[in-house]
């Protein structure tokens, strides 16, 4: 396969801008009914030699008869990438953005024909920069994404911010580095982005988590040309004892200690363009001032018994946030963004939450598991906006959670009999 960017012969269609990217994204139709399809980027276990990591359609059409079933595969002809982040979205008339990050790939599906996804390439190589790791697309369909790494030239070799014309091929790049934090590991990792304030914010979170320490920062760029304008450092916490260190090195690793700043992991925007953040550790921080030149950062939540928050997903008026390896999900009221609340649990003892995704066009949402425990089932959660909690949907797939889920432990799949595949990032569409 040619890995430069080729002509993907979609039908690209002419679109206008929205606040919300919904004309441009196709996974994104509000009341439009329960979204039919989902997909699944996966990892094959074994990484036997014919083997392949592989994009993956369910039936999530709650009306049909072959609700919860695996449709197709589509390989991407290698193994052992870590399948990772895609978009969160299904893009119209653009090829999704599939990451698998330990193989510094990239790999481009066309979702053109829904049921039938087709890998058409791979993201060419960012000169000076390796390691990409998430995906935003805009309202006109360009993208950011967020690189880890540098070309080794800086001290730290922080990474950086590159934007991408919606076929993917490059228009710019800046660099992570900043004076004020040299020599700093500065690891982007997140992306969001506030259009009507003209700013992104990026997280700071390494994948090398045994390797080396990355700064625990955030960064404010300007969107309209990717400047760099703020670097702040993540507000401390209260440490907290654990018996052992699963996650940490140097210091907070010796002292068995995992203070709530550690590890900026995802953010979300809220209604007012603040943007709330957790970090892997569990604390939840509050960004404001976001287009001035004084913003701010601040520690509205702390979960000191928890720890493995992940990629959280907006429902409405609530954020729903999986806890992985306190085997939890946390559901918050984030109607008002200076009053963050906590309203309710759905504990998943034996599973270990990651992902989450909303259906578009229904009160549901998706989950996967992480990769770090043999829980590998995909689970769909009807959500109550009045109550804001989670009820299992324990009619998708065969028992697996324990209730409920499609098992990714089967033999075969649509492109062969090559045995358990982990799931990791998920996104529902429709046809």
């Amino acid at each position: 396969m040619n890995r430069g960017i080729l002509s993907l012969g979609l039908a690209i269609l002419t679109v206008g801008c929205a606040s919300d990217n919904s004309d441009f994204l196709a996974g994104t139709r509000q009341n439009a009914g329960p979204a039919p399809l989902l997909y699944i980027w996966a990892g094959d276990l074994d990484r036997g030699a014919s083997d392949s990591d592989f994009l993956a359609v369910i039936d999530s059409d709650p009306h049909s008869p072959s609700y919860g079933e695996v449709l197709a595969t589509e390989p991407v002809g290698v193994v052992g990438t870590n399948p990772h982040h895609t978009e969160l979205s299904v893009p119209t008339g653009a090829a999704l953005l599939a990451n698998g990050y330990d193989a510094g790939r990239t790999f481009m599906f066309d979702l053109s024909v829904p049921d039938a996804p087709r890998l058409v390439d791979e993201l060419a190589p960012v000169p000076g920069y390796e390691f990409p790791h998430s995906f935003l697309r805009l309202d006109d369909g360009q993208v950011l994404a967020t690189m880890q790494y540098g070309d080794g030239s800086v001290p730290g070799n922080p990474g950086g911010l590159v934007r991408f014309d919606k076929d993917a091929n490059l228009i710019s790049t800046t660099s992570a580095a900043d004076p004020a934090f040299e020599g700093e590991q500065i690891r982007p990792y997140h992306v969001e982005v506030i259009p009507a304030s003209d700013r992104v914010v990026t997280t700071s979170r390494t994948m090398r988590i045994f390797t080396e320490q990355a700064a625990d920062v955030v960064q404010i760029w300007r969107l309209s040309d990717l400047a760099l304008l703020h670097t702040l450092q993540v507000p401390r916490g209260e440490p907290t004892s654990s018996p052992e260190c699963v996650f940490g090195i140097g210091d907070i690793c010796e002292a068995g200690q995992y203070p709530a700043e550690a590890q900026p992991f995802e953010s979300r925007v809220m209604n007012d363009g603040s943007v709330l953040m957790n970090t892997l550790m569990c604390g939840l921080y509050r960004m404001n001032g976001i287009d001035t030149s004084e913003p701010g950062i601040e520690l509205v939540l702390n979960y000191p018994n928890l720890f493995g928050c992940s990629v959280p997903t907006t429902i409405g008026d609530f954020m729903v946030l999986p806890v992985m390896f306190s085997e939890t999900i946390l559901v918050f009221d984030i109607s008002d963004p200076t009053d963050i609340k906590e309203v309710s649990r759905f504990d998943t003892p034996g599973y270990q939450p990651h992902w989450a995704a909303t259906d578009p066009g229904a009160s549901r949402i998706v989950v996967t598991s992480s990769g770090m425990a043999p829980t590998y089932t995909v689970l769909i959660f009807d959500f109550d906006a009045e109550a804001g909690k989670l009820s299992l949907d324990e009619s998708f797939g065969a028992a697996e959670f324990p209730r409920a889920g499609v098992s990714f432990y089967r033999e075969s799949w649509p492109h062969g009999d090559t045995g358990t595949a982990v799931p990791h990032a998920a996104l529902f569409g429709y046809r």
